[in-house]
């Protein structure tokens, strides 16, 4: 039992789906109508005479609206006299009978499409005084089956649909009786079939003479091609409008523009073009129609793309002097059948054109007299990257441009450049994050369509520009359907929007910092919020910055410290080459021998026993700052030259070196000397005239000791030769 219940179930919402489908299109057909007869209806509810159907009531007025679409009827229902529209369409309804409609005489809109219908009787219209709209559409009724005298009722019939109804009879199809449609003699607009071409190119016989109010002409299903001649209007010459669906071919032969002396419109959707003869056809076309009064003229879904000729040139060449002023060629493919440098002028009367969904990849034309220039949904984004769609130099007096759906990522900023007509500019639906082109000379400029972009803000030059366009005009930016921030960086942005006079669509919330929603308005609000969040960032930020910088200081401080003697005979070392010195090297001879530091405390130890014994009998050369020093020049920088231009250094060490400034910037320079310039050989010598505990001298010292670089004064007669012997041979090693 569960199943079964589903099953019905699931069968009742698909009824439900089935009826608030009809019950949708059926109000888009009372909203048409209405347009024209001030309907005004209420909330439906299902009718009382039949549970399949949905009622309507018209306010102030007794007229009923019945919607029984999609209910599996099979038979006209019984429906009350004051009933003002039906809708019977997509039904199981498979003829209509005499007088079933009778008694119906306030009815104005009947909708029979989508049914099984395939008879009609003589009666079957008859009450139906005041019907204005019919539509038989796709039933399988062929036209043969209309009786001559069928439509006599309908005498305030405006709009009659008869398309996708005709069957095949043997090898041909028919025509709809010309008699049977003389009848219709109120008839305004008419949607058929054309199954058949007679020899004579004669499609609409002279039955049609009667029909003095037909405008209109839609055709819908051809099984063969569609030659307009000279004859095939010739019965309505009140036509002004006449399209083409995509199941019927047609074009133009020579002649054709004598029965389209009253034409205004025509929408075509597929022409005979066929390989070498494509060429002369289009031509055939556009030149027949430069001789009638037509203004709009639509191309949908025509071209392939793969005809070695350029479409638009032959529009240009033969329309140049006619009466075009609307042209549309949407939906075709066309990616490179509009090379910039290839293409004519527009005719001068051309005031609107339509080139979107195309897959135009380039785009220049000498825009003339076009106002409104639509190339939405085309792949010009790389090519408006660098170059304007607009190819000569003049003012032009596009007034309407849309550029949506271009995957445009960065405009050109010469764009709009000589263009002061311009008042919308829609660049929907793309994706811009700044804006790179140029608008502040577009005086006129009232819309600017940014939405549906990847905009988070707008940067000052932007703003500046739009408030400048603000003052000369109610000036509105549309930036909907964008990822707006609101954060410490977009702040200008928000108090721009609080205070710009500039007309902006916005979504409804923005994203703050954290992620979550915020509402725009009032901006206020918003403002306060942001700024609030930005206080406690900047403090955060203030206080990183600050720890960070500490930090950074503490670890120079501390690599200065750990290199500072590095440092100091580095700079030293420069400070000499700067003053012209030129170091010894081990390829050479050095100037001196051995460079002696020591204390002021220890200078008569180094002038009389050092000098004696090194020099005098050891034939050492010394350097000592008393005797060799450059007078006049810095002592830090005779210190670097005498450690830099001796083999060795050898530092008398006692309690009073340690203590000495002088003594200890010899010892290190001697020490990075040591390690930098001498190939890590070792160039100091120590000589301890006392005894010195190890914790009393320094850590690097400490080091030159474990090496064995040190020798202590004896202090007696036969130490003291061993003593010299020792210093002498450090000295030379």
């Amino acid at each position: 039992m569960s199943i079964v219940r589903a099953l019905h179930e699931k069968s009742l919402n698909q009824q439900r789906t089935m009826m608030v489908t009809a019950i949708v299109n059926f109000l888009c057909v009372l909203i048409c109508l209405g347009a024209k007869m001030d309907i005004d209806l209420k909330l439906s509810s299902v009718c009382i005479f039949n549970t399949q159907c949905q009622c309507f009531n018209a306010t102030g007025t007794s007229q009923l609206h019945v919607d029984c679409a999609n209910g599996k009827l099979m038979e006209i229902p019984d429906v009350p006299r004051n009933v003002y529209t039906l809708n019977l369409q997509h039904n199981c309804i498979k003829e209509i009978e005499d007088n079933v409609f009778q008694n119906l005489t306030n009815l104005s809109l009947l909708d029979l499409s989508y049914n099984k219908i395939n008879l009609l009787k003589l009666h079957s219209f008859k009450g139906l005084g005041k019907l204005k709209v019919l539509n038989l559409n796709d039933n399988p009724i062929a036209y043969t089956m209309f009786p001559n005298g069928a439509f006599i009722p309908l005498i305030s019939l405006k709009h009659l649909c008869i398309k996708s109804t005709t069957k095949r009879v043997g090898k041909r199809t028919k025509v709809i009786s010309d008699k049977t449609m003389s009848d219709l003699k109120t008839l305004e607009k008419l949607e058929l079939d054309v199954p058949i071409q007679s020899a004579t190119h004669i499609i609409f016989g002279d039955g049609y003479k009667y029909l003095k109010h037909l405008s209109s002409l839609n055709i819908g299903r051809c099984y063969y091609p569609v030659y307009i001649d000279a004859k095939t209007f010739q019965f309505l010459p009140r036509l002004t409008n006449i399209s083409f669906d995509n199941q019927c071919k047609m074009f133009i032969i020579l002649g054709g523009h004598q029965s389209l002396q009253s034409i205004r419109q025509l929408y075509v959707h597929s022409l005979v073009l066929e390989l070498v003869q494509d060429l002369l056809h289009f031509n055939s076309l556009t030149n027949e129609l430069k001789l009638t009064p037509l203004e709009t003229l639509s191309f949908e879904n025509t071209f392939s793309g793969s005809f070695e000729y350029y479409p638009w040139n032959p529009i240009s060449l033969n329309l140049k002097n006619s009466s075009l002023k609307y042209l549309r060629m949407s939906d075709n493919r066309l990616g490179e059948s509009f090379p910039p440098s290839k293409l004519y002028a527009p005719p001068p009367s051309l005031q609107e054109l339509n080139l979107s969904s195309n897959k135009l990849e380039k785009f220049a034309l000498d825009l003339v007299n076009i106002r409104n220039l639509s190339l939405q949904n085309n792949y010009l984004g790389r090519f408006l990257s660098t170059r304007s769609y607009k190819m000569s130099s003049k003012y032009s007096r596009l007034e309407i441009i849309d550029l949506s759906m271009n995957g445009i990522e960065k405009l050109a900023f010469i764009l709009f450049k000589g263009q002061p007509n311009l008042k919308y500019i829609n660049l929907n639906d793309n994706k811009l994050q700044k804006v790179t082109f140029d608008v502040s000379q577009l005086k006129s400029l009232q819309y600017l369509d940014l939405s549906s972009n990847n905009f988070t803000t707008l940067d000052g030059k932007a703003m500046a520009m739009f408030d400048g366009l603000s003052k000369n005009t109610h000036f509105t930016v549309n930036l909907q359907k964008n990822a707006l921030r609101c954060t410490c960086n977009t702040l200008p942005f928000l108090k721009w929007i609080s205070k710009t006079k500039v007309d902006l669509l916005l979504n409804e919330k923005c994203n703050l910092e954290d992620g979550t929603g915020f509402s725009f308005y009032p901006i206020n609000s918003l403002i306060q919020q942001v700024q609030k969040g930005c206080t406690a960032y900047t403090t955060l930020v203030i206080a990183l910055s600050v720890g960070l910088a500490v930090m950074l200081t503490v670890i120079v401080l501390a690599l200065v410290y750990k290199y500072r003697w590095k440092l100091r005979y580095m700079f030293y070392l420069a400070k000499s080459k700067h003053y012209g010195y030129k170091a010894s090297t081990d390829d050479g001879e050095y100037t001196y021998d051995a460079f002696i530091s020591y204390c002021d405390d220890d200078k008569a130890f180094v002038l009389k026993d050092c000098i004696a014994n090194l020099e005098t009998e050891g034939n050492a050369k010394l350097c000592v700052h008393q005797r060799d020093f450059l007078p006049g020049q810095e002592i830090t920088v005779n210190i670097t030259n005498a450690i830099h231009d001796s083999r060795k250094t050898v530092c008398i060490i006692t309690r009073k070196f340690f203590e000495s400034h002088y003594c200890m910037f010899e010892f290190n320079m001697a020490r990075m000397e040591n390690i930098y310039s001498r190939d890590g050989r070792n160039i100091i010598f120590l000589v301890f005239l006392e005894q010195i505990q190890p914790r009393e001298m320094p850590l690097m010292m400490l080091e030159l000791i474990e090496k064995q670089s040190y020798i202590e004064y004896p202090n007696d007669v036969e130490g003291n030769i061993v003593f010299w012997d020792k210093i002498q041979e450090a000295i030379h090693s």
